[in-house]
């Protein structure tokens, strides 16, 4: 039994193969009527430069199994558009999460680098990561396949992700894709007799700019899953990134009654308080010493002053410490012997997490989130959310749910609570599920105040290439499936280890991406000059829409190009986020086109030969 997928051109594939996972072993299609088990594949939709799929598997055997996922393989030669000059080959690999590295990759290469003790928290299935294993790679979500030397590219793309991750491996050789497998993962979930599991849409695009294909693919995921794009993008300022953990009510209030007086310098409307307020994670609204009046207390402040007020939470990471896990054990993810594995150490304390189909612990979201709204927060920012889904060997209350259902379930009660018109911003979070339910999206790793403490580093670390490098590979989400988040400005010298031309580089990829705009400074040290980058992006968010031109080229593009969105010029910039100077080629008609460089508003005669390191060069192209 084998599916084949045809496309418009020399873009078909020949011999994808259906196969399940059943306790913890993977059967192929063949032996399946053997096991009482039916597998369908039901056609969605068929276009000129697409097709969608499901693949329905019901359990008509007497036996209870173990169901891992369910997926389309290929391997070997088959004479279809996988077979060709290995070298010829670009892979794309989208990210399961905002920190999760997402880029192009080549033959000879290996896949991305992550932290040992992070993977968990950045990959849907850690064991078919292949970390020294040149040609062996993993993506989530969506996988695009390019022959250079033709022009042709395949994307595939989960385009919904409610109930399963979605996710891929590939692997290159000489002869070109040597396997290719299309997972949607069931997470060993209960299959009982007369149960029917169907997969997540799989959608096939096919053509010849990946660009043009990924924003395709992002519309029809979007329609698909009723993404929820707000026509007002959030503008506004969080104490993360100067305060960090050590905030306090007064910092609070310092910077909201700054805000108030010099409003028509910083035309802000959000002021988000983050980590820091809360005694422990879990006990969200209790008071602590930092915070005596309780979160409200600056909330009141910032409303009276014409500001919506905004709150950090991780909703489903508990300390095991916290008052209410002390209470509700049994609301967290348990394994197989009944105990509640820890799912890391924060700050030196032990943390369960959150198990989203249980009704008590929904319950408890619902309630939450509604206090929370009651005391004057509209926007919160809820962080961490991908501890829902990293036990994967874990027991659920639903032991027929899948983690992403879990995830789901949740966020859905989350909503419930805090409002339709609530604005929520999701992060450190598994995409597919949370279409349709936030608001806005961080798309990238943390900012921080420095390059790079560490090198060298890996490819998911909070380090500023990485940042840039998944901002602008998922500008193409941006105002099709939410509000894409990029993370804060920062453009201070105290606090900041970030030098002029490293703050520059940052300003000038927040200016490009656009979508939500937060700033991270203390406004009582702001000197005038790095000030005046905040006020520059300030005095017109979220004006472009931006793509890597070189998504094929390099893992961490160097040219970025965004037509405004009110078609009145471009703007490009050259990145070099390496240690070396760089000759960074640019394909686009420039000639008879005023060219004006973004910082220092002069006239540009040409491009730069050479793009010093950790800098940009920016210029605004004028019609």
């Amino acid at each position: 039994m084998n599916v084949s997928i045809d496309l418009p051109g020399p873009s078909c594939l020949a011999a994808l193969h259906p196969e399940i996972e059943l306790d913890q072993k993977w059967i192929d299609a063949e032996e399946f009527e053997l096991l009482g088990l039916r597998l369908d594949v039901r056609d969605i939709l068929q276009a000129a430069d697409r097709k969608t799929l499901r693949l329905v598997l019901e359990n008509r055997s007497g036996k209870t199994y173990r169901l891992g996922g369910i997926r389309l393989r290929q391997e070997g030669v088959h004479g279809d558009f996988l077979e060709a000059n290995g070298e010829d080959f670009r892979l794309y690999l989208e990210g399961w999460s905002m920190p999760t590295p997402c880029g192009m990759k080549r033959l000879g290469d290996c896949d991305f680098s992550f932290d040992p003790g992070y993977l968990k928290n950045a990959v849907a299935e850690p064991r078919e990561y292949e970390a020294d294993t040149p040609n062996h790679f993993r993506a989530e979500h969506a996988i695009g396949i390019s022959n250079v030397a033709s022009g042709r590219t395949i994307l595939i793309g989960f385009v919904t992700g409610a109930d399963q991750f979605g996710r891929f491996t590939a692997a290159l050789d000489a002869q070109g894709v040597s396997e290719l497998a299309i997972t949607a993962g069931l997470d060993d979930r209960l299959f009982e007799r007369g149960d029917i599991v169907e997969t997540e849409e799989i959608a096939f695009f096919a053509g010849t700019d990946i660009n043009a294909l990924l924003s395709t693919y992002a519309d029809l995921w979007a329609e698909r899953m009723h993404a929820r794009v707000p026509a007002k993008v959030p503008v506004g300022w969080c104490s993360w990134y100067y305060y960090f953990s050590k905030v306090t009510e007064q910092d609070m209030f310092e910077n909201v009654e700054y805000l108030a007086a010099h409003r028509d310098e910083y035309p802000l409307d959000i002021i988000q308080l983050d980590d820091g307020y809360q005694p422990a994670c879990g006990d969200w609204l209790d008071p602590q010493e930092k915070f005596p009046h309780g979160v409200q207390a600056w909330a009141l402040r910032a409303r009276e002053l014409g500001f919506t007020a905004g709150l950090w939470l991780a909703p489903f990471f508990i300390e095991k410490t916290s008052r209410v896990f002390q209470e509700h054990p049994e609301w967290c993810i348990h394994d197989r012997e009944g105990n509640i594995p820890t799912v890391m150490k924060w700050r030196g304390v032990d943390t369960a997490a959150l198990d989203g189909t249980h009704p008590g612990a929904q319950q408890f979201l619902r309630d939450l989130f509604a206090n929370i709204r009651a005391l004057g927060f509209d926007y919160v920012k809820l962080d961490f959310l991908v501890f829902s889904s990293v036990v994967r060997d874990g027991v659920l209350y639903d032991q027929k749910a899948t983690r992403a259902q879990a995830l789901r379930r949740a966020m859905e009660v989350i909503r419930e609570g805090f409002g339709d018109d609530g604005f929520i911003l999701g992060c450190t979070s598994p995409f597919g599920p949370l279409v349709g339910i936030v608001d806005a999206m961080r798309v990238a790793t943390d900012i921080t105040p420095h390059w790079a403490k560490k090198i060298p580093y890996f490819d998911e670390a909070p380090v500023v290439p990485n940042v840039c490098r998944n901002d602008i590979q998922h500008a193409y989400m941006n105002h099709r499936l939410w509000i894409n988040d990029p993370d804060t400005h920062i453009a201070r010298t105290d606090n900041n280890e970030l030098t002029e031309s490293e703050v520059r580089l940052w300003t000038a990829a927040l200016k490009i991406v656009g979508g939500a705009l937060l700033l991270s400074d203390r406004f009582e040290t702001l000197i005038p000059e790095r000030a005046a980058l905040s006020k520059m992006l300030l005095s017109d968010p979220d004006a472009y829409e931006a793509l890597p031109l070189d998504r094929l080229e390099r893992t961490i593009p160097a040219v970025w190009y965004a037509k405004r969105r009110d078609g009145k010029g471009a703007i490009l910039g050259l990145f070099n986020v390496t240690n070396e100077p760089q000759a960074i080629p640019v394909d686009l008609p420039l000639e008879g086109k005023k060219l004006r460089e973004l910082f220092s508003h002069r006239d540009v005669e040409e491009l730069p030969a050479l793009v010093e390191p950790h800098s940009v060069f920016a210029v605004e192209i004028l019609d």
